[in-house]
């Protein structure tokens, strides 16, 4: 007997900012599995490269501003042109700039909380508005171990994800009667181009993996089954919640 309980074929999926090393991960997996991919991104010749290698037909991408209103609705606005419909949306796209609180540029704290944060609030309730009208939709979010974690030099990093915690909550409850669930993936250091540069540095790899209680650091693919639960009628009562994928790092 199939099993239909994870079932991603045939939905429509946009991952916004999902040029990157999760978001092509995540868009490989779900094309894999039957889904038809949208990639939006900053770097639009990246997406449109990435859609093309992707297996099966219908995929596509474009280029996308999470930090304008504008450009996030443009999204929506093209993803249904295309499909007529938007299942899924993850959030996907991000920034990192580390260092001291004391010496960290103030536009970089403002850079991270607009492309972290309110990209991610600006992403969501565009989707938002097409799924409420179409009768229902998975809004997914790739927060962090850093929403409930400290580490020093992450002042910007932490706060601009610690916020997609309370903004998956709240949104999950505006939307719950709607039947658009809001969950957020909270990954510890995932080994991504944007991660690599940090891991380069042995004191920060090593300072890394000893915090992780199962002695590695994650993979992109570890991310997939928590990303097909929320997307999949399996994750139909799931709401308003976290699921760290971390190896144990916020046990400790």
């Amino acid at each position: 007997m199939s099993d239909s309980l994870f079932d991603v074929s045939g939905r429509t999926v946009l991952f916004a900012g999902g040029a990157g090393g999760l978001g092509s991960a995540l868009a490989l997996a779900f094309a894999k599995r039957g889904a038809r991919a949208a990639i939006a991104d900053m770097d639009e010749g990246k997406a449109k490269r990435l859609a093309a290698s992707l297996p099966g037909p219908g995929h596509f991408g474009f280029g996308l501003d999470v930090r304008r209103d504008e450009s996030c609705k443009q999204a929506v606005a093209t993803v249904l042109g295309q499909f007529g419909r938007l299942d899924v949306l993850f959030n996907c796209g991000g920034v990192i700039f580390l260092g001291s609180s004391l010496t960290l540029p103030a536009e970089q704290f403002e850079q991270s909380m607009a492309a972290n944060t309110t990209g991610v609030f600006l992403m969501s309730r565009a989707a938002a508005r097409a799924m409420i009208d179409a009768g229902g939709g998975r809004i997914i979010t790739l927060a962090s171990v850093s929403s409930t974690v400290a580490n020093p030099n992450y002042a910007a990093y932490a706060a601009s994800k610690s916020a997609l915690i309370g903004l998956t909550r709240v949104l999950a409850l505006e939307y719950a009667r709607n039947n658009v669930t809001v969950n957020a993936i909270g990954p510890a250091v995932i080994r991504t181009p944007m991660s690599e540069k940090f891991l380069e540095d042995e004191t920060y790899a090593r300072t890394a993996l000893g915090k992780i209680p199962m002695g590695r650091l994650g993979q992109p693919e570890d991310i997939i089954g928590a990303a097909i639960l929320l997307a999949s009628a399996a994750g139909d009562f799931i709401t308003g919640q976290t699921i760290y994928v971390d190896g144990g790092r916020t046990l400790s």
